[in-house]
């Protein structure tokens, strides 16, 4: 063991590894002699902690935030739709020899939009003008020889026959002359020709499409969880695709949900008798639910509790932290709308993520910017965000028509 340990001190790298170990055992040891005899309950100097006082609590800014009317909406996607749309269709063959009215052409009810070629039709309507004549006159002379008792009742059903026959083909005749002339049913725009000049068209195939234009209408679908909030008849907005804000009324929801989606249908009815609205549109469509109290707030202040649930801090009477669960029902750019608060509340605007529930903290109070005018209606809102819809715009968690 002495040659061995010779040996090893004779290695001069091994000789410094043994001291740098040494003193590096010594150091980790020397906090159980230093520190060791000291209370737990000293501050490493012999005295007692000091407990905290009121001037070391946490300060937080908050400010007071009223409840205001709100008016709950809910938002889903549409689209603007006529209010009627037909396909002219004719009602006897032939070819078409006049298209009167361009698409895209304004027409009021009863303007011919297609004419067919009239052929012999005309004749064929003289001739049973003339057939009926005839049986008039029959029948008058059989009824004159009846009354001198030279007529028999046989006779006289047969130029009763001959006389409804007559006027039946007189009808007829009349009706395929008319029916030369395809008419518009109602006031609208001639959307789109199905046929050409010289094209032959047959009985029941189309000849053009009419659009009623006024009222337009906004369509979209609401989910069957918050149909029954809906007001009908109540004033609603939507904002088309390329930023126009429209206002109308909720005149239809579906009493029947669609097979697929589970969503029933609404409808809401858009002036537009400038035709400057057209069918098709994308839209956000913002509906009436009713009207709630509710707290205007910047989305930050929201957090979670450990259960997961949304919620802001608030303070008491005694400036102690509370967490009050909310509920929100509109998220915009300009902050969000919630319930679930106490109708005054001083909310924690800074340093709420630093304090816990009950802790007394220091307050320093912001001024109000929670005063700005709720929409009270959809009709006064115009700006983005405190507008009717906005591009952020989440009213509850419903998305109708994205469903």
């Amino acid at each position: 063991m002495k040659k061995l340990l010779a040996r090893f001190w004779a290695q001069r790298n091994y000789r410094a590894a043994a001291i740098v170990g040494l003193l590096a055992i010594g150091w980790l040891f020397s906090g159980l002699f230093v520190n060791g005899d000291e209370s737990p309950e000293t501050d490493g100097r012999g005295h007692a902690p000091m407990a905290k006082t009121a001037s070391e609590s946490m300060r937080v800014r908050a400010r007071d935030s009223h409840a205001q009317p709100y008016s709950a909406r809910v938002v889903v996607n549409s689209r603007t739709e006529p209010n009627r749309s037909v396909r002219l269709r004719a009602e006897l063959d032939g070819v078409v020899t006049v298209l009167p009215v361009a698409e895209g052409t304004a027409v009021a009810a009863g303007d011919v939009i297609c004419e067919i070629e009239a052929e012999d039709r005309q004749e064929r309507l003289e001739l049973a003008r003339a057939a009926y004549k005839k049986a008039e006159i029959d029948y008058a002379g059989a009824t004159k020889l009846k009354g001198k008792g030279l007529q028999s009742e046989s006779a006289m059903a047969q130029f009763e026959v001959t006389l409804a026959s007559a006027s039946a083909d007189l009808k007829r005749a009349r009706v395929d002359v008319e029916n030369l002339k395809i008419r518009a049913p109602f006031a609208g725009v001639v959307n789109s020709h199905a046929v050409e000049l010289g094209d032959f068209i047959r009985r029941g195939e189309e000849c053009a499409n009419l659009l009623d234009m006024n009222p337009m209408l906004v369509v979209g679908e609401v989910a069957e969880t918050e149909v029954g909030q809906l007001l009908p008849g109540a004033l609603a907005s939507a904002r088309l695709h390329g930023g126009q804000l429209v206002e109308g009324r909720l005149r239809y929801v579906s009493q029947q949900a669609d097979s697929v989606t589970r969503a029933y249908k609404v409808e809401v009815a858009l002036e537009n008798a400038g035709g400057h609205l057209r069918s098709g549109v994308s839209a956000r469509l913002a509906l009436p639910t009713g009207e709630v109290m509710a707290h205007r707030l910047p989305g930050s202040l929201l957090t979670l509790d450990d259960r997961g649930d949304l919620g802001v801090r608030i303070l008491d009477e005694e400036n102690r932290v509370r967490f009050a669960n909310v509920q929100m029902v509109s998220d915009g750019e300009t902050g969000v709308w919630v319930t679930g608060l106490p109708a005054q509340s001083r909310l924690i605007t800074v340093g709420q993520e630093y304090v816990t529930e009950g802790e007394q903290v220091q307050v320093e109070l912001e001024e109000s910017a929670g005063d700005l005018l709720a929409p009270g209606s959809v009709g006064r809102e115009t700006g983005v965000g405190e507008g009717g819809i906005s591009e952020a715009s989440d009213v509850s968690a419903t998305e109708g028509a994205d469903r």
